[in-house]
Order: structure tokens, then sequence, then C-alpha cells
């Protein structure tokens, strides 16, 4: 074995990057302060998409893609993938433009976007009614089951080495020197030879004790559920970029489970909350509920009147350019994964690697310039 990692957090992140560390043959040791995959992970609603999303990142974004793509062809369809597609409607004449722009950029990075016409949207998704302007359209985007999703890279990290144990914080992390030694859990101490720290909004806390000061806060995650319906919704159902306020401004995506339920949100811009929020999870917001329900009734006229059958809320965890950090930082030997802004599912094939190639001293598959986490901490010149 070529050294002892512990990985702290067995989110999509921290799933991700064992499997890649233990198919790099380091032994690998995940911890969590739960159970793999509760905290935002699981709550997600796991679009796998490059619509839209960044351009810094779009040539990250199209890797990542293509390695869920793989994967499910490797694991046999065992976390659900299904390239579904992702609409983004349109509200405003003036946001033609932008989403144009966006179409533009993706096509010259090789996609396939496009700018639907009402019949080419109704033939995409029939039930997609409400008053519209416009709105875009990117075929590759696609779903997993988020639960299957980290269980199946867990798994897979377990076959190549790795070892899983849930409800095993990671209180403190040791150093002698300038080096990473080891971590201290409720169940004793752990020897290690490096520390990935990939526990969302928990993050900044646990190396906060090293020096480390990252910019990162919580922020809800909240989603609310229908009961199960018959096929209504073939795709993904997001909102276009606008520079407009409301709704605009924050972020919608709606999609139908494969067991019938119709999952929602609706976020408007902002939403931060005070550092360590994220030890107490509060009810679901009424303004987010019925900002939700409001959009999706806008869209599908067809749901109005349908149940709600449950909500829920994590915390994501939130940088001030809406990028992960991702990398060494502090003493040697400690690296985070965190910062996902909402987007850790796409991502985490890239964090993996990112992290699993920089332990390994390799040279890292795709650029991770946009995660460095000296963008943060570099000092700036006088």
């Amino acid at each position: 074995m070529k050294g002892h990692i512990v990985v702290a957090g067995a989110g999509i992140s921290g799933a991700a990057t064992a499997l890649m560390l233990a198919e790099r043959g380091f032994a690998v040791t995940v911890l969590d302060r739960a159970s793999a995959g509760t905290a935002v992970s699981g709550a997600s609603l796991a679009c796998l998409g490059t619509h839209m999303s960044s351009e810094i990142e779009i040539g990250q974004l199209i890797w990542a893609t293509r390695r869920w793509a793989e994967w499910d062809a490797r694991f046999a369809g065992a976390f659900h993938y299904r390239r579904c597609g992702q609409i983004r409607f349109i509200d405003h004449e003036a946001d033609i433009a932008v989403a144009e722009k966006w179409i533009a950029f993706e096509r010259a990075a090789g996609l396939a976007p496009e700018l639907l016409s009402r019949e080419r949207l109704r033939a995409i998704e029939p039930a997609l009614t409400g008053p519209l302007v416009a709105a875009s359209w990117s075929p590759s985007d696609a779903l997993v089951n988020p639960f299957l999703a980290v269980r199946c890279l867990l798994k897979a990290a377990g076959t190549a080495g790795a070892r899983y144990r849930g409800h095993c914080p990671v209180e403190a992390i040791e150093t002698a020197g300038d080096r990473v030694t080891g971590v201290v859990t409720p169940q004793g101490r752990i020897a290690a030879d490096a520390v990935v720290v990939a526990g969302g909004p928990w993050t900044a806390e646990l190396v906060a004790g090293l020096g480390v000061d990252l910019p990162i806060l919580p922020r809800r995650a909240q989603c609310l559920a229908t009961v199960r319906q018959p096929p209504t919704i073939r795709g993904v159902v997001g909102g276009c970029k606008s520079d407009h306020g409301g709704v605009d401004a924050g972020y919608t995506q709606i999609q139908q489970s494969e067991a019938g339920q119709v999952l929602f949100n609706t976020v408007l811009a902002g939403g931060l909350s005070a550092p360590g929020a994220q030890h107490h999870v509060p009810e679901v917001d009424r303004r987010f509920v019925l900002d939700s329900i409001a959009t999706l009734t806008r869209l599908f006229p067809a749901l109005a009147g349908v149940e709600l059958l449950r909500s829920w809320v994590r915390y994501e965890a939130v940088t001030p350019d809406d990028r992960f950090i991702v990398g060494p930082v502090g003493p040697a030997g400690l690296w985070v994964a965190a910062g996902d802004n909402g987007t850790g599912f796409c991502r985490a094939p890239v964090i993996g690697d990112v992290i699993a190639a920089g332990i390994a001293g390799e040279t890292c598959a795709i650029d991770a310039g946009p995660y460095d986490p000296g963008r943060f901490t570099a000092e700036v010149p006088a």
C-alpha cells in the first residue's frame, strides 16, 4: 500500500474520492458523523448537467458527465442513471439573448443545446404548458438516484480495499511538526498519512483548528415532493439564467422520480445562514413552500391541487464564487474538498480525481485551477 488516507465525510464527494484513492493503491478509511449520504448528498435532486452551469468549468463538467456515464456502464445501472435532458424555461423576452449566448458557448465546447420553438417544447415536455416566452434544451443532461449513487461508489471503494465507518465523526485532526499524522474520533485515534476533509458545511470548522480559514458558509437546501403521479414530467426543468429578480435570481429544479413523485424546489437568491446553522436541521421555510408551489403550478397547470407528501432540509456548503475548494491546505497531508454550492453530484468525479491524483503525485486528468484553495488564501501583493 502507498499509505493510509482518512476521508472525513461519506457524501458523494467523499465516496468518489475514496474510490479513486483506493483504486490507486492507497489504504483508505472513510468516516462519517452520521450515515453515508444522509447530509446534503441524500437531499440532492442529483442532476448531472452542463447546461447554464459554469463557463469557467465547462471542460470539467463535460469530463464529469462522461465519467458518470462510464460509471453507469461499469456498475450496470446500480444508481439508476437516466439521460433525460434538461429544459431551462424563459419568462422574459430579454433573456432569450441570455439563453442564446449560453447555447453558442456550449456548442463551441462540443455540446448540443438548442433554443426550442413552442412545438419542439411541447414535443419534449408535453405537460409544460404554462405561459413561457421560450425555453432552451440540453439533451445530454442526466439524473441519478442520490442514495444509490453514494452507496454504489462506497461499495466499489470497499471492493478496492477501503473501509467505511459511520457514526464516527472526526473530532480533531492531529499534526506533528508541519505534517498531518491522524484524526481523533469518539472511538479513538486513527493514524493517517493524509486526511481529506469532504465534510460540506462542517469542513471549515474542522480545519480551523489547524489555522486554515476557509470562506465556507452553510445554506439551506430544501425540497418538496408530491404524492405519486402518473408519468407527467420527462426530464429536468429549471429556470434560465437571468438578471431579473425573484425566482430568476435564484434557481428552480423540477423533475419526477422513478417512483412517480414530483420533486421540486424554487430557491430565491441569497439565503445564506450563519456559521454553525448546519448543526440544527429546521423545518422547511413557509415562503419556500409557497414560492415552490407557485412555480410548479404555473409551469405545470395540470398539477394544481396535487397533494404534497413530504419536505426536507439539509445544508450545503457555499463559497463566495460558487465553486468548490479542492486541494491541499495548511499542514502537509491536509486536503479539502468542500463548497459544493448545491452542485456536488455532477462534479464528484472531478473532485475525486483532483484529490486522488494530487495525493498520488500524478498529473490530474483535468484542470484543477477553478478549485484551487489559493484563490482565497493567497496573499495580496502590497
